[in-house]
């Protein structure tokens, strides 16, 4: 599977696109405004189309192009899945926070078919299979998203990350990122379940499960358990 990091210009949110070898159906992950032109790009190297999205929280850094990208499906708009507990903020996301949202990035639209991402392993489009894993402290429906197959990770136009067996990967989101975690002091943030779930997934994700966060670079998690300070607490204190 070729995964895409495309960094926005919109707080340096990570917009992501997934697609299955040999399958058309593309998955777009935290489309934020500004990456539009780029998202085209990656979608007409890889001769894909749109056929999901997905806002791994509500944040409006990750969410403010779902329904332009939505909409962009061949024939009706693709639906766009968030985790349940954050469905509410898509009805008005930039309500939710307190730095002011540009205004040229155009007003705010809810995608058209919103839908809750089920709970389990699933096959959101043909050949991208996830798991979601509920990871509550940086909004209530904050969330990872788990994978494990072969991999081509490219990130700038140059790639950091490739493997033809299958290897474990996972939409770390704001959860966890490379050398630090998402802030809590947000509306719905929590630091204490920030430090649960941040234990939670320490310990249940594989150690060399490959990290691809919601802002910056990407990471493993081994690396982040050895070196990251607010993991190495949240492990200790839980």
């Amino acid at each position: 599977m070729k995964i895409t990091v495309i960094p926005t210009p919109y707080y340096a949110a990570n917009c992501v696109v997934l697609v299955a070898d040999g399958e058309p159906a593309a998955l777009v992950v935290d489309p934020s405004a500004g990456v539009q032109d780029k998202i085209r790009e990656v979608l007409v190297a890889s001769q894909a189309h749109v056929g999901a999205v997905l806002a791994t929280h509500g944040h409006p850094d990750h969410v403010w192009d779902c329904a332009e990208v939505a909409s962009w499906a061949p024939e009706t708009s693709a639906p766009t899945w968030i985790p349940a507990p954050d469905r509410y903020r898509m009805d008005d996301p930039a309500s939710h926070i307190p730095m002011p949202v540009p205004p040229s990035i155009g007003p705010w639209v809810k995608p058209a078919d919103l839908r809750d991402f089920p709970g389990g392993s699933v096959e959101v489009l043909p050949g991208i299979w996830m798991k979601m894993v509920p990871a509550p402290g940086h909004s209530e429906g904050s969330a990872v998203f788990i994978g494990h197959c072969d991999i081509e990770v490219e990130m700038k136009g140059q790639s950091v990350f490739s493997s033809s067996t299958p290897v474990p990967w996972a939409l770390s989101a704001d959860v966890l990122f490379a050398g630090s975690v998402g802030r809590t002091d947000l509306a719905g943030g929590d630091e204490t379940q920030m430090r649960h779930s941040l234990r939670t997934i320490s310990h249940a994700l594989d150690p060399a499960t490959l990290l691809i966060p919601g802002h910056g670079p990407t990471t493993v998690l081994s690396h982040e358990i050895e070196t990251n300070p607010y993991l190495r607490r949240a492990r200790t204190l839980g």
